[in-house]
């Protein structure tokens, strides 16, 4: 009996009818898949793209002078300084007085604005955190194209090529963080 049905299956599956029949349905099921695929995808696109125009992203917070004690305003800080912090907006304060939105307390005598004590008029400072804080001065800004004044002072104290000499020693081993166009004078060894 078995040998029976499997010469008559064989005999079915050679006819081109069914041939025909089997690559209809095969051509059937991938033409809705594919179909089902590209109407997913364009479901996506638009939920994206709905999505984009009801959140736009704020890429650059604005800050204000002087509001780094209000607690909805975040601010950048030098974060590094064991005893000083330099926020975004150029106040140096001490470590204990950073509030816990990042910013320095305005309100505590000691919290000071672009200072730059500490600095020689070269733009050398003998503290990093005076360094950026002082040049973050808005008539010190010598790169007026740049988009992240911050970030580009805590980069130019940190890193300036201008404090060193022969790559491994400091031309001023005190005041060692420049942001300054002018490196500072050798000193006698």
């Amino acid at each position: 009996m078995v040998l029976f049905v499997s010469m008559v299956w064989r005999r079915i599956l050679r006819k081109r009818w069914v041939l025909g029949v089997v690559f209809g349905f095969s051509l059937v099921y991938f033409l809705t898949n594919t179909f089902k695929q590209e109407e997913r995808t364009v479901r996506d696109r638009t939920l994206l793209q709905t999505r984009e125009q009801d959140h736009n992203i704020q890429w650059k917070v604005q800050f204000n002078l002087g509001n780094s004690s209000h607690t909805s305003t975040q601010c950048r800080n030098s974060v590094q300084g064991k005893l000083f912090i330099t926020d975004d907006m150029g106040y140096v304060c001490e470590r204990k007085e950073l509030l816990a939105n990042g910013c320095c307390n305005v309100n505590v005598p000691s919290t000071r604005l672009f200072s730059c004590e500490s600095c020689l008029p070269n733009g050398c400072c003998s503290r990093y955190e005076f360094c950026v804080s002082c040049c973050l001065q808005p008539n010190k800004n010598l790169f007026l194209a740049v988009e992240d004044h911050f970030e580009l002072c805590l980069a130019k104290c940190r890193t300036s090529s201008q404090s060193v000499q022969h790559e491994n020693t400091y031309r001023n081993p005190i005041a060692k963080h420049c942001y300054g166009e002018n490196p500072p004078e050798l000193l006698p060894i």
